[in-house]
């Protein structure tokens, strides 16, 4: 027989699981914003060292490659 403590139990049970839950995916947001950050670091970094690297394309004058 379900009682009504039983089901005050059962709630309480899905409450902290649903506060987990959303302490979990709070956690998940702020690394994945962290990772994007270090994504957009990294193509940065790239994007630097294409420009460095189109320096050694471009002839100087009065030198030869």
């Amino acid at each position: 027989m379900i009682t009504k403590e039983n089901l005050i139990e059962e709630k309480e049970l899905l409450q902290k699981d649903f506060e987990e839950l959303g302490k979990n995916i709070r956690k998940v947001e702020i690394d994945l914003g962290q990772l994007k950050a270090n994504l957009n670091a990294i193509n940065g970094a790239i994007q630097e060292v294409n420009k460095l690297m189109g320096r050694f394309d471009k002839k100087e004058p009065g030198k030869e490659k």
